[in-house]
């Protein structure tokens, strides 16, 4: 559907029936024709119905002359829904801004309840379109804030499993992880020079008559930055410290098995010289003879794997 509502800095903001009344047309939940229909009739670029289902889409800030509407400023943002059971860029949803002097536009996926669940929780206190703007993008951001406390669990479990396994499980988690935090560093990047540019070039920060909110979509940014480049170094640490568990691991085992060959050599040196097809050898001619030579090599070899041992070199 196509929702039109009315925005009051005395009342709440209201959903109303009314096409021409509308402060803020929101197209959500809504089919393709619908969409087109509403587009062509501000004359739209068509293509943003494209655009939105595009998980390669990026943040951008566009000016656009409309017939209809006359200068238009189209700005795209990315959000990030919950829904984990997906791919990272199945997760990545654009949310597209369409601002013009006498109404707002936005635009999202069918699927997405971004838009209501905005409503439910900062709709008393939306009180203009800069407001209503300034709060989506403060959800925006904490749910990348959200997202990445769950890597940070993730990254501890894994930082733990670094120093007792190198099981597949945990390195496929590994590079799971460390997959998501790239697209979450690349998408913040790309989103925090578009909303700059949208801050400093529009009138947007002028006409956002709430500084304290200003205040906090920047602090909420900064925030989401620090956490994705700590955490990926983080990740890399947590690499490293596989590779190197692996590494120490089969240093070990080769350490033992360099040991227990050499232990293994001395009753087969042993062995070999009494194997040999000459005469002259002590016991040749003696019923104890295998067993005393048999018993002289083991003892050889203990003696071996207890000076090794004492010195840690099959440890």
């Amino acid at each position: 559907m196509i929702h039109y509502y009315q925005i009051d800095v005395k009342e709440a903001i209201q959903e109303i029936e009314s096409e021409t009344q509308a402060d803020w047309i929101a197209i959500y939940d809504a089919t393709d024709e619908e969409i087109k229909k509403c587009l062509q009739a501000y004359k739209l670029p068509e293509d943003l119905l494209e655009r939105i289902r595009q998980e390669e889409e990026v943040a951008r800030l566009q000016i656009y002359q409309s017939d209809e509407l006359k200068e238009v400023q189209i700005l795209v943002l990315t959000n990030l829904t919950n829904q984990r059971d997906k791919r990272i860029e199945e997760r990545l949803e654009p949310i597209i801004f369409i601002f013009s002097d006498t109404v707002m536009l936005t635009l999202t996926t069918a699927e997405s309840n971004f838009f209501p669940r905005l409503l439910e929780k900062h709709g008393s206190a939306v009180d203009s379109k800069e407001s209503l703007t300034a709060y989506a993008i403060l959800m925006i951001y904490s749910h990348y804030i959200q997202e990445l406390r769950k890597i940070k669990e993730v990254i501890d479990a894994l930082d733990d499993d670094a120093r007792e396994t190198t099981k597949n499980e945990a390195l496929d988690r590994l590079a799971n992880t460390e997959r998501v935090v790239i697209f979450l560093d690349h998408t913040l990047q790309e989103q925090k020079e578009t909303l700059q540019t949208f801050f400093e070039e529009t009138k947007f920060a002028e006409q956002l008559s709430d500084t304290k909110l200003r205040y906090e979509i920047n602090l909420r940014q900064k925030y989401a930055e620090k956490m994705v480049r700590l955490y990926r170094d983080l990740l890399e640490n947590v690499g490293g410290l596989f590779s190197d568990m692996m590494s120490n691991n089969l240093n070990h085992l080769m350490k033992f098995l360099d040991s227990a060959a050499l232990v293994v050599s001395v009753p087969a040196m042993i062995a070999g010289i009494w194997g040999m097809n000459t005469g002259g050898l002590p016991g040749e001619k003696s019923n104890f003879g295998f067993l005393a030579v048999s018993a002289g090599a083991m003892f050889l070899a203990i003696l071996t794997a207890i000076y090794l041992r004492n010195k840690k070199y099959s440890k």
